[in-house]
Order: C-alpha cells, then structure tokens, then sequence
C-alpha cells in the first residue's frame, strides 16, 4: 500500500445524504499512516477533498491533547 491514495466516503444512515464532515478518525489516521497510504479522497456534497497523509503526521491531534472520532 506505500504510496497508495484510499478514497473514503460518509453516507448518514437517517438521511441518505453525504457527511458534510466527513473524515478518518485518530485510530483510523494511525493505520492510513501505518500502511504507508500517501493521499485520502474524501467525497463530500460540494466534489472532493484531498488530504496528504504527511500533514496527519505533522500535525497529530494527539499531541495537542485532542481526542476525535
């Protein structure tokens, strides 16, 4: 998986509709990083967001004392 890009998208359940928000939580950021994964694409409503994975590593919300799901 090194380099590789993993597309994620978040549908509700009650709705039908996109998260607006959508996002890897800090266990699932932990194992992106882990299998060496170097782009997220994020669907959302408006298109598409992509995140560099080494911008997870550069910023950990854990260090900051932020816990998110």
């Amino acid at each position: 998986m090194i380099d590789s890009k993993l597309y994620l998208v978040g549908i509700r359940k009650d709705t039908g509709e996109y998260e607006e928000e959508a996002d890897a939580c800090q266990l699932c950021k932990k194992m992106i990083i882990n299998a060496g994964i170097k782009e997220v694409i994020i669907k959302n409503k408006e298109g598409y967001r992509t995140i560099d994975v080494e911008d997870w590593v550069k910023n950990d919300d854990l260090l900051e004392g932020k816990i998110t799901y």
